[in-house]
């Protein structure tokens, strides 16, 4: 499906009748339900840690830190995985984060692409951009969501688009933020409710955070909310709490969603919840209809390896060829270094 979606972009070369008839079979044929973040078979909650490193600091360009994994299957086969990183090679020495990419057939091992996907730029990411969520569209291409910070301003979530995956434009505007909460670590999917009409909606899941001066505490509001678009470009957001915070691990934030919609139409969310003693640590979540959750009771990853005994957060999560599934996350040592890490399911 998505192969004949990247043909598009040659037949945009040609006369625009051919144009126009393309975009119409693309849409035609596009299954948003199935085009990102669905498994036809739940991942589940039984999760082993990988023994080696996904992603690590290796170059210019990353050496400092490495966070923030999302995962996308290609069109031609493999997957290709967009991160924040960091490092000497910055374009801008007030830049503290970017985003970055790296290209892999089989899952396991990973070469790093040339170059920033999307770089800072003013006036709301001047800062960093981060978490990004990358989504195929249904007239071909891709949309990236991602997180952006400037200074003395709270954080928003914005978007660019790319044919290639490579190259990326970004949108004009801001896709989800006030001067009141900090926004982020989003995930987008689509939904098609036939009460809603014809089209595909999209709900876009994220963080919201107090800030100046963040809060924490149970009764802070760092939650998870969602909000539903037309046209993937303005949002409202949802009457509603997606993830609250209630637990002792949640005395921070919970934050970071990963959404997949399963084969029988329901839901999975992994999340992090934070607090003073354990930073992060991956939970789960369970809904028929995405909007009301429930939690389950224990981490299913937790701080404790070599490379992770500081931080296990972002969880994002691909099918395997051979029906398992497989977890990336970011991860911190001992030492305060950064990398993404993963484990598989059985």
């Amino acid at each position: 499906m998505l192969s004949e979606l990247a043909h598009i972009g040659k037949i945009l070369a040609s006369n625009p009748i051919d144009a126009a008839l393309a975009r119409e079979r693309s849409v035609e044929t596009f299954d948003g339900l199935r085009a990102v973040h669905f498994h036809q078979t739940d991942p589940g909650t039984k999760w082993r840690k990988d023994d080696r490193i996904a992603i690590d600091r290796d170059r210019p360009l990353d050496s400092e830190r490495i966070l923030t994994p999302n995962v996308i299957r290609l069109s031609t086969g493999g997957y290709r995985m967009y991160y924040l990183g960091c490092g000497p090679a910055r374009t801008s020495a007030s830049a503290s984060a970017y985003i970055l990419s790296a290209i892999s057939e089989d899952g396991d091992s990973w070469e790093k692409d040339p170059g920033i996907r999307v770089d800072v730029h003013p006036p709301y990411a001047a800062k960093c951009t981060m978490c990004p969520d990358v989504i195929p569209l249904a007239h071909g291409g891709y949309r990236m969501y991602y997180e952006a910070r400037t200074e003395a301003r709270p954080t928003v979530v914005l978007s660019a688009t790319s044919d290639d995956g490579l190259q990326w434009d970004l949108e004009p505007g801001v896709r989800f933020g006030d001067d009141n909460w900090s926004y982020g670590s989003p995930r987008c999917l689509y939904i098609y409710e036939s009460a809603l009409g014809p089209d595909y909606r999209f709900r876009l899941y994220f963080h919201r955070y107090t800030y100046d001066p963040f809060r924490s505490g149970l009764d802070a509001r760092n939650v998870i909310i969602s909000a539903i678009s037309k046209d993937g470009l303005r949002f409202e957001e949802e009457d509603g709490v997606r993830i609250a915070q209630e637990t002792e691990r949640e005395t921070f934030a919970v934050y970071a969603p990963e959404v997949i919609r399963l084969g029988d139409g329901t839901y999975r969310m992994y999340y992090p919840p934070w607090c003073d003693e354990f930073k992060g640590g991956v939970f789960t979540a369970t809904s028929a209809d995405g909007l009301t959750w429930t939690k389950g009771p224990d981490p299913l990853v937790d701080l404790g390896g070599p490379w992770d005994s500081n931080m296990v957060s972002e969880p994002c999560v691909i099918e395997l060829p051979d029906g398992r599934s497989r977890m990336f996350y970011e991860a911190k040592d001992a030492n305060g270094s950064t990398r993404i890490l993963s484990a598989t399911s059985y």
